[in-house]
């Protein structure tokens, strides 16, 4: 069975995943520092991972990061949904 490819938001800015974790319900909101250190990873599924482990570990009991990752790409893509940006180059977002 072929893995799916990893999940790639590097043009989903912060504001965009902060508003998919509240829409899932989710509480985590990356702020501009966490971001920064996350934006440098390849992809959703790191980003989610290491937040995990340094930011709320107690979480990784009851999620995985791939599960997670998914349920985020998900959300971001449904239409209507306008939740895409370069500002996740710039690191303003």
């Amino acid at each position: 069975m072929d893995m799916p490819a990893p999940i790639d938001t590097r043009f989903a800015g912060r504001d965009a995943l902060n508003a998919a974790f509240w829409d899932l319900g989710l509480r985590f909101q990356w702020d501009p520092a966490t971001w920064n250190v996350l934006v440098e990873l390849e992809n959703l599924e790191d980003q989610i991972a290491y937040y995990l482990r340094h930011w709320q570990p107690h979480l990784l009991g009851v999620y995985e990061p791939t599960f997670l990752a998914r349920l985020v790409a998900t959300r971001l893509a449904q239409p209507g949904t306008h939740r895409t940006g370069m500002e996740a180059y710039s690191g303003d977002a």
